[in-house]
């Protein structure tokens, strides 16, 4: 028998109040109060900017939490986000019919890459660090757990990782880039993205052990 910890997002944090937190609270946008919420923001309205940031900011928070070591530097993460968010809200297109679920996506894209930039800025030399691929054995990175784990608590655990594991661990895991996607966002190697998860989840199954959190069990 062997420890795993098992960690793919579904089976991690509960999606109804991570990835949807608005939703949970009764808020339902339509695709006709979103469209003039952002039609507001293209024409700098403050009252359409403070809308959109009170709508969004607790599903942006639940993005930022997980890249950041604590809850200052989440704050600066979402509010860089919003920034580029307002700056870059032009350049929008819905994909699909369903705008909502379109910009919401959209969204998501821009606070993950203003939680890479700050990542980069402010712990460049330690992103390039990594172990020896030669000794790095990946295993089923995206293996799924019998039950759900708490996701505050777990969050707590990936927030004690190093930025470059932290980065590791939430781009592959829970946001499903490749490690190709990876090393290009992050200006690294394959091989260095690659071992950097590998310690992630070294790091992060001790980290839980120490939680008292729920492990699993599975028989190799």
């Amino acid at each position: 028998m062997d420890l795993i910890f098992c960690y793919h997002y579904a089976t991690i944090f509960s999606l109804a109040t991570v990835i949807y937190p608005y939703q949970q609270k009764g808020v339902q946008l339509t695709s006709e109060q979103i469209e003039m919420i952002l039609n507001g923001c293209r024409l700098n309205q403050r009252h359409a900017q403070k809308e959109l940031y009170r709508m969004y900011y607790g599903y942006a928070m639940s993005i930022a939490l997980r890249y950041s070591s604590n809850y200052d530097n989440a704050v600066e993460m979402v509010n860089d986000a919003f920034l580029k968010i307002y700056r870059d809200l032009k350049n929008f297109v819905p994909r699909y019919d369903n705008i909502v679920a379109s910009f919401t996506a959209w969204l998501k894209q821009v606070v993950i890459c203003a939680c890479i930039d700050h990542i980069r800025k402010y712990n460049k030399k330690e992103m390039m660090t990594s172990v020896d691929p030669e000794q790095v054995v990946v295993a089923d990175e995206r293996e799924t757990a019998e039950q759900m784990l708490q996701h505050k608590e777990i969050i707590k655990c990936i927030q004690q990782l190093s930025p470059a594991y932290r980065a590791a661990f939430n781009l592959y895991v829970i946001e499903g880039f490749s490690h190709a996607e990876i090393a290009d966002k992050l200006n690294i190697s394959e091989s260095t993205s690659k071992s950097n998860l590998h310690k992630a989840r070294q790091n992060l199954q001790q980290l839980v052990k120490k939680s008292n959190i729920i492990s699993y069990e599975r028989t190799l």
